[in-house]
């Protein structure tokens, strides 16, 4: 089974998807190589474009790809501004980036990413957002609840707002987190 590690996530997959980490590091205690994003994209000098974490490409036939972007924000610290805004941003970045990068890696003929670099068949794509927030403080008040109550309508919003937008690319979107598991083909494991 394939398993990917993102921060203190542990993601696993179907045995027969084809993953990769798109954004990998260069790793020079296992000799392991930066990924083709990083390597040629980001090295390259082209400034501003991002990468989500990990292309899969599903054993289905035609070609389908899902594209899943990891943020585990339990331990980030409140800053001023809103974090739902900056993750609209984000995804929609780091989805246009990483198209922009598998067309630049099937038009090369990259070797590491034969399978994910399709995009001339038109392959459905579905863009995932895992999100891991910090846990809500208990009910004590009506402050806390009305907090609780407006983080979920931050959340719903985002939800609402990807999925209108990609839709308007021809992209499917989907919102999980550690209570709202993806389907059975991979499956999350809490490292924390």
């Amino acid at each position: 089974m394939p398993i990917v590690t993102e921060r203190k996530l542990e993601l696993e997959f179907s045995e027969d998807w084809k993953i990769i980490q798109y954004d990998q590091q260069a790793n020079p205690k296992t000799g392991e190589a930066a990924s083709f994003y990083r390597r040629i994209i980001e090295r390259g000098g082209v400034q501003q474009v991002r990468g989500v974490d990990i292309v899969c490409r599903l054993p289905d036939v035609p070609a389908k790809l899902q594209f899943i972007e990891v943020k585990d924000d339990r331990k980030r610290t409140i800053g001023t501004g809103d974090r739902h805004a900056e993750l609209f941003i984000s995804v929609l970045q780091k989805t246009v980036g990483t198209l922009a990068g598998l067309v630049l890696a099937e038009r090369l003929g990259e070797a590491s990413l034969h399978t994910q670099a399709c995009l001339s068949q038109n392959p459905p794509i579905e863009v995932v957002l895992f999100l891991v927030e910090p846990a809500l403080a208990p009910i004590t008040s009506a402050e806390n609840g009305l907090s609780r109550l407006v983080k979920k309508e931050r959340v719903a919003a985002l939800d609402q707002r990807l999925t209108a937008k990609l839709d308007e690319w021809g992209i499917v979107f989907a919102l999980y987190n550690l209570s709202n598991r993806p389907p059975r083909d991979w499956q999350v494991r809490d490292l924390a």
